[in-house]
């Protein structure tokens, strides 16, 4: 009996023995992106003026299905537990609960909503709804004060994680971080219903994606006949060839250990036209996070392969239509550098 009642109290005690660690999963899956405390980066700063406007639901439905096409992945191999205790973790900053909100669709006319929605959201949100105003959804679409982007409402992740009454309740509301204003004295709850029947017509548009040989592919990787240093100075002249300014060369792991450790069979050749530097930068500031370019060779296994990131597909990740046509440009570019530096 007395093993019995010992076994029995084992068991009850391992739930709470297993409970995933919230701020562990946390600080492993989204820190990166959204800081330790939540203060934004790359992704969305998560302040308690967002988390009040937002519900558990919808924090959660992000985790799972994520921002398709953008930066922000999907986490479908988390557990429902693994991302519960991620939303608790969240949540626990501003020390208060999330709203609840109504999952019931919204009674709207989309066709009504439509007028309503180019003159009062497509400044910030676009005609797409894809977050990007003409050009650029940075310096023209947006006030500079702005501390985030505009939502991509477009987005099918942002589609299936948000609810008809969300919705309503931010457009009502505004969301001062963002620079969104109240539209309360503006439209009427009927109006608001309509915009967000209108919102839910929005589709992404098809990006260009680059050439199908290489699409979905995370790199272009191309074997070299050649050795390795011969490689290295091939790349070099066909890179001035096609007017690239050639920054110094990198080890791959400089920098990341200790000098008589560096493998000094990987190389890493960054490049860039200013000229067409500056005019990326202008569709989308944040493209300076990946720049300059790089083209890697690297001796393994008896190969010399020469490497480079797949611009096309990167580009896409921006959601930004120009800057996904500039992407397959320059695809075409890098490959016929590699292309020559491999002949």
């Amino acid at each position: 009996m007395k093993y019995l009642s010992i076994l029995l109290l084992s068991l009850l005690s391992l739930p709470l023995m297993a409970a995933p660690d919230g701020k562990a999963l946390y600080e492993r899956n989204c820190s990166v992106c959204h800081h330790f405390k939540g203060e934004g980066g790359i992704g969305l700063p998560l302040t308690a003026e967002i988390l009040s406007q937002v519900s558990d639901d919808y924090i959660a439905k992000t985790i799972r299905v994520g921002r398709p096409g953008r930066i922000m992945p999907s986490f479908n191999a988390l557990s429902d537990a693994q991302v519960q205790a991620i939303v608790r973790y969240i949540r626990s900053w501003s020390g208060k609960p999330g709203p609840v909100f109504k999952t019931t669709r919204l009674q709207g006319d989309s066709a009504r909503g439509k007028p309503l929605f180019e003159k009062h959201c497509v400044r910030c949100h676009g005609k797409d709804g894809s977050g990007e105003g003409p050009g650029t959804g940075v310096t023209l679409s947006r006030e500079r004060s702005f501390m985030v982007m505009p939502a991509a409402l477009n987005n099918p992740g942002f589609q299936q994680s948000a609810s008809d009454a969300m919705i309503h309740d931010i457009v009502l509301s505004g969301r001062k971080v963002g620079g969104m204003p109240s539209f309360k004295s503006k439209l009427t709850d009927q109006e608001v219903a309509d915009v967000v029947a209108y919102v839910r017509t929005l589709k992404p548009p098809a990006l260009h994606q680059g050439m199908e040989e290489w699409r979905g592919k995370p790199a272009y990787i191309m074997e070299s006949p050649y050795d390795f240093e011969t490689t290295v100075e091939n790349v070099k002249q066909a890179l001035t060839g096609a007017n690239f300014r050639i920054f110094p060369p990198r080890y791959l792991e400089q920098g990341l250990t200790d000098e008589f450790s560096v493998n000094t069979r990987q190389i890493s050749i960054r490049f860039c036209n200013f000229k067409e530097l500056y005019h990326l930068l202008n569709i989308d500031p944040r493209l300076g996070t990946v720049l300059p370019c790089r083209i890697n060779v690297i001796e393994r296994d008896g190969k010399v392969l020469v490497i480079s990131a797949n611009v096309a597909q990167l580009a896409t990740l921006f959601n930004n239509q120009e800057l996904s046509e500039v992407g397959v440009l320059m695809e075409e570019i890098i490959l016929s550098v590699m292309e020559e530096a491999t002949l």
